[in-house]
């Protein structure tokens, strides 16, 4: 697994199509509609969780490893509705 590994959430829905991306992909979902993009936290540090005596359902963190948050282009465009 590469050390830049990227999962980019949209705030609104649950897509999972964006998993696992790199930075120059990242930079190509901003391009293409993705709205309010934010780093939230490293991968290294999403995939701990915050106390491993007691791991979340998938044994992430609280913010089931997301690096980076946004609006996809599909719920962006119903926002601006």
């Amino acid at each position: 697994m590469p050390k830049s590994t990227i999962r980019l959430a949209c705030m609104e829905c649950d897509r999972s199509d964006f998993d696992f991306i790199s930075p120059a992909q990242l930079r190509e979902t901003v391009r293409a509609g993705w709205k309010d993009v934010e780093r939230v936290q490293t991968f290294r540090q999403a995939c701990k969780t915050s106390d491993p005596s007691k791991p979340t359902l998938t044994g992430h963190s609280a913010f089931e490893w997301w690096t980076h948050i946004g609006w996809c282009p599909d719920c962006a465009a119903g926002a601006d509705k």
